[in-house]
């Protein structure tokens, strides 16, 4: 519960390392405790390895497809495993076939004959690869004869690379750029977005020098879909089909899209165009929000109605500063600039979405808020904050009050973002400045178990047992998040238990 409230306290996940914790101590104490992991292979490969625990009473069923790292590491621990690229899955693919065959309206004009041809080949070929036959019959699907049909059966691609190749090879070239913007919203997006808002997105061009300007509109929103519905899906697809269409969440249709998109088998081939990266993308989405936002700035004042109906610009004001700060080294000046200037709005951003307000739900309004610097160091933005300070060091005061966390410095040390709390130390912030809801700087730091922020602070004068705040005092902070190396390094400092 400790782990539950303290993530909750500042709108955050609990990491890895904590949850492995908490999923180690269910398990040793538990009768018997079952972990199911479906497609283990769609783990990033770094984490693949958090669920390995020795308490007897634990069970694990994995499904993957055969990754040489994944079957040198569960090979030695299986009591049981079945192959499904094998006769054994046969059957079910069959009877997918055979239900898509009759269910879906495309191919009740097809032939008995030519149905039975269908699920002969692709029983014959899939390998036990469900999603290359699902993509094989949205194919076949499109032909108008018999004859098509029979070449296309000729002609099936050997793989799923073979597959999307085709796919997006027959993407017309009027059509092309969008589809590239959505494959990287779809794969790399803070959050899924809605079909209303991804039809937002892809219209805004990638021009590093122009933001704010007035883009073209899609003549229907629901085309998005229709150019490539192998690719994408709607998330709630089995659920929630009497939504409106532009108000449901997209995704990719299936992990391998992603996989094959990022790979450099993609970058080389014939698909190059569509290729896809995280930096690429991130550098593509920023400039969309930003833009969004400039766009939305130009004007005096929007209504919370007007917000509802333009859903991107909320998103564009609650994403835009994650995607900039994951290229923030890399980023073009132009895009760094812009990112200021959204800084610098204050309440034609803030007032769609503040990250500093502790009420995540609370209603549209106006108010005083404080300068870019301290929303800069909020958000750990270090780039950002060293264009502030050098940008014209006597017109930026970094000890400006304002905000839940009082000032910059204070904002900056519960992130426990050391790069700015350095900076912001050298630009003359005062170390024991009062205010915010943790009442000085040091406790915020203490209160994340922030050590090395902690030992900063410390040692430029941070005052150990200043009183006030949240916790009363830094030490009651860190053994209240129950960070003993803060703790023991407070108490080294001369915190005193008894203040």
């Amino acid at each position: 519960m400790n782990l539950y409230h303290n993530s909750q306290a500042i709108g955050t996940s609990a990491n890895i390392k904590d949850l492995q914790t908490v999923l180690s101590c269910i398990a040793k104490f538990s009768k018997k405790t079952f972990i199911i992991l479906d497609a283990l292979d769609e783990f990033p490969k770094e984490t693949r390895g958090v669920a390995n625990h020795n308490a007897e009473s634990l069970s694990i069923l994995v499904t993957s497809r055969p990754e040489a790292d994944i079957v040198g590491s569960l090979e030695p621990l299986a009591t049981f495993a079945i192959s499904l690229q094998s006769e054994i899955v046969d059957a079910d693919i069959r009877t997918y076939i055979q239900n898509s065959l009759d269910g879906k309206d495309g191919f009740k004009k097809f032939t008995k004959e030519i149905r039975c041809e269908i699920e002969d080949t692709l029983v014959a070929r899939a390998q036990g690869m469900f999603r290359w036959v699902d993509c094989l019959l949205r194919i076949l699907r499109e032909c108008i004869t018999p004859k098509a049909v029979r070449a296309a059966l000729k002609e099936l691609p050997k793989n799923l690379d073979s597959v999307y190749l085709r796919i997006l090879d027959s993407i017309h070239e009027t059509q092309r750029e969008y589809i590239q913007r959505a494959m990287h919203w779809l794969a790399f997006s803070a959050k899924p977005l809605t079909l209303g808002q991804l039809a937002e997105a892809v219209v805004i061009e990638y021009d590093v020098n122009k933001y704010g300007e007035d883009p073209e509109t899609l003549f229907e929103i629901q085309s998005l879909m229709s150019i490539c519905p192998s690719l994408i899906s709607f998330e709630d697809a089995r659920d929630d089909q009497s939504s409106p269409q532009e108000t449901r969440l997209l995704r990719l249709a299936h992990f391998s899209v992603k996989e094959y998109l990022i790979s450099d088998r993609a970058a080389q081939g014939p698909s190059a165009y569509y290729h896809i990266s995280a930096d690429k993308a991130n550098l593509l989405m920023s400039h969309a929000c930003l833009s969004r936002i400039l766009r939305h700035g130009a004007h005096v004042a929007i209504s919370s109605d007007e917000i509802q109906v333009t859903p991107f610009l909320r998103h564009s004001a609650r994403y835009w500063f994650i995607y900039i700060k994951a290229i923030e080294n890399i980023a073009p000046a132009p895009l760094s600039d812009a990112s200021l200037k959204v800084l610098e709005l204050g309440q034609r951003w803030l007032d769609i979405y503040n990250p500093d307000d502790r009420d995540w739900n609370r209603p549209l309004c106006s108010g005083v808020y404080p300068p870019a610097i301290y929303y800069s160091s909020l958000l750990s933005l270090v780039v950002a904050c060293k264009w502030l300070v050098n940008r014209n060091e006597h017109a930026v005061n970094v000890d400006a009050q304002g905000g839940c966390h009082g000032n910059a410095l204070q904002a900056a040390a519960l992130r426990g973002c050391e790069p700015v709390v350095q900076l912001l130390i050298e630009h003359g912030a005062d170390v024991n400045a009062q205010g915010g809801y943790y009442g000085n700087t040091l406790q915020a730091a203490a209160s994340r178990g922030n050590e090395s922020v902690v030992q900063l602070l410390l040692e430029h004068g941070a005052k150990v047992n200043a009183q006030g705040g949240h916790h009363g005092n830094a030490l009651q902070a860190a053994e209240w998040w129950e960070a003993d190396s803060v703790t023991q390094l407070l108490l080294k400092y001369g915190a005193e238990r008894n203040v």
